[in-house]
């Protein structure tokens, strides 16, 4: 369906009426299709931020993790070298292994 701008101007009910059941409206200045009125695309809600806890609780479903961690990892104390009888501390020992750069 086409309708000149002052058509539109004077009656765009009409012409909203016409695209509801898909069908698009030109627009046209002077006999020249100038724009087109069509049914608005419906996009997808954006995705739900989730929670930390519903976030791990998904990758268990999925299966992606085995179970939910019920205590803070606890790592081992580290292993403190102290240094040798010259004074040389393993960082040094490990700055002299490397070489130069």
């Amino acid at each position: 369906m086409q309708v000149s701008i002052r058509e539109l101007k004077a009656n765009p009910a009409r012409a909203i009426a016409a695209i509801r059941p898909g069908q698009p409206v030109q627009i046209t200045s002077h006999r020249k299709v100038v724009a087109e009125l069509v049914l608005p695309i419906n996009k997808p809600a954006p995705p739900k931020v989730l929670s930390d806890e519903e976030a791990m609780q998904r990758l268990v479903d999925a299966g992606y993790i085995a179970h939910l961690p019920t205590q803070p990892l606890r790592l081992p104390k580290p292993v403190v070298f102290s240094p040798d009888p010259s004074g040389q501390t393993m960082s040094d020992l490990v700055i002299e292994l490397r070489g130069p750069k």
